[in-house]
């Protein structure tokens, strides 16, 4: 199965580095196949025989004791579930710039909703907040925090076009 791995935390303003270089050693180390990285924020695109769970766990587990971190959350997604998740944008927001439009991957699911703060808004899909910030995502309270505490969940996000870049990587 081939999966798109959404690191969290790492490599983020200068704090928790991690060389790609280096992780992608380990996660062929691991028995993964065909592995890239995708920018130097934690994306990789990798083929796997585990289901996304075993190698969500063993991947985060193998981060934390390699690299020295408490904790790295991993998320695993099939291309179908990617793809899902790109094709579920809310149709009222299709017209949008996207670059204002910004995916928060969950690591459980959440009840549906939708809310926001000032101009910035939220629609909640399958295991995916889809996020617009008209004033742009580094001044938006609907950041990672926000929804871990609202959801009980960790989050990592991605903006549109890496988001897209990884759907290209996991289905070539």
């Amino acid at each position: 199965m081939r999966y798109v791995c959404l690191l969290r935390g790492v490599n983020v303003s200068g704090y928790r580095k991690l060389s790609m270089k280096e992780l992608l050693a380990m996660v062929q180390e691991l028995g993964c196949m065909n592995a890239v990285s995708y920018l130097q924020s934690g994306n990789l695109v990798l083929d796997s025989s585990l289901s996304a769970d075993l190698l969500q766990e063993m991947l985060a587990r193998e981060i934390c004791s390699r690299f020295g971190y408490a904790d790295v959350d991993v998320m695993a997604w099939t291309a179908a579930a990617l793809t899902e998740a790109l094709e579920a944008v809310p149709q009222a927001w299709q017209s949008y710039d996207t670059s204002l439009l910004h995916f928060s991957f969950l690591k459980n699911g959440a009840a549906p909703a939708s809310g926001g703060q000032n101009l910035d808004q939220y629609v909640v899909g399958q295991n995916v907040v889809y996020v617009y910030c008209p004033n742009g995502y580094g001044r938006t309270k609907l950041n990672n925090a926000y929804f871990e505490k609202l959801f009980g969940t960790r989050a990592t996000t991605r903006n549109w076009n890496t988001t897209n870049k990884l759907l290209e990587l996991v289905v070539s």
